[in-house]
């Protein structure tokens, strides 16, 4: 984020992206292994899980490798943005956050369009649960999202073996991100947000419409109506600001390149850079939302906690019984 319009924000970066990177981090593993103790449990029952749960499963999957990359990214800003592991692994984990939100992009479409079709067209949905194969589908989306991702392997880093995470402040490659960047809003957020918002309108239409049987609507249905309204809420939130953010940034700092620093602005050149760090923080903060989705939307979430809160207490009251047994046996002894 440091180009030829020397107006850096460094401070800023040090002060906020430690913080956010490692709450992400705690909250994010925190949240995702319940969720890997709740698949398991699922998985040694059955020995097999459905496309939803495949596609839930690997959501998780992709939420759980971005959160683990934080804390490299938190050490580098902690370090005074001093990179000491090389520039291989600083083209990683520049390549790793985009991977990783890519595919998520893509298992949240993928959860959306199974939603819409069980509520909306149930007899399509039982077909494609039975002849769809949820592990090609998953295996497409990631091969997809990894090729697609590519050329962020091979684009410079800053200049400087210790510097990481910051903007090249050469024309070419800044015009090359650009043009890498106007793709994927269009292919990896754009589509998405339209699939995504297609069928949420459809789904809650379908959950607020009242069956011919009754003239209210169920109270389950609203409570599945406001969980697709926060779904999709946190999709807006973590991703659109962040888009709309990193193309604006982009272009900022083309310009300041180009001017080579005279006809800079400092104030609107570090209000865009500090926008586009918050920002940034939204976008990575997904990764520790989804678990909270799981625990309320899945019926198999609910009753693992159920289980577990049954055997506690099973296991609370057998201890109980077996100390007024031993003190009576002591009384009476």
């Amino acid at each position: 984020m440091n180009s030829s319009c020397n107006c850096t924000i460094d401070d800023f970066k040090r002060s906020v992206f430690p913080a956010v990177y490692l709450l992400i981090f705690i909250l994010g593993i925190a949240g995702h292994s319940v969720s890997i103790c709740v698949f398991f449990s699922m998985w040694r029952k059955t020995r097999s899980l459905t496309s939803v749960n495949l596609f839930m499963v690997n959501l998780l999957l992709s939420d759980l490798m971005q959160v683990c990359s934080l804390p490299l990214r938190a050490s580098y800003y902690l370090s005074n943005s001093h990179w000491p592991f090389g520039t291989l692994a600083c083209r990683l984990i520049f390549y790793v956050f985009y991977l990783n939100m890519y595919s998520s992009i893509f298992f949240m479409v993928s959860l959306n369009i199974m939603r819409y079709l069980a509520l909306v067209h149930p007899y399509r949905f039982m077909h494609l649960q039975n002849c769809c194969s949820g592990p090609l589908v998953c295996t497409l989306i990631w091969l997809f999202v990894a090729l697609a991702s590519s050329p962020l392997l091979f684009t410079e880093s800053q200049t400087g073996a210790i510097r990481c995470l910051e903007l090249p402040s050469t024309n070419a490659t800044i015009n090359m991100l650009i043009i890498i960047n106007n793709v994927t809003v269009t292919v990896g957020f754009v589509m998405p947000l339209v699939i995504i918002l297609w069928c949420s309108i459809f789904v809650i239409h379908r959950l607020l419409k009242p069956s011919p049987s009754q003239r209210t609507v169920k109270k389950s249905r609203k409570k599945a109506c406001a969980l697709v309204v926060i779904s999709l809420c946190f999709f807006l939130i973590c991703f659109l600001p962040y888009h709309i953010m990193r193309m604006l940034f982009l272009y900022a700092e083309r310009n300041a390149v180009e001017n080579k620093g005279h006809q800079c602005s400092c104030t609107y050149i570090q209000g865009i850079r500090k926008a586009a760090v918050v920002t940034h923080c939204l976008g990575a903060a997904n990764s520790c939302l989804d678990p909270i989705l799981f625990f309320f939307v899945g019926e198999n979430f609910r009753s693992f906690f159920s289980r577990l809160l049954r055997r506690r207490k099973a296991e609370n009251d057998n201890r109980k019984n077996s100390q007024q047994r031993a003190e009576l046996q002591a009384m009476q002894g």
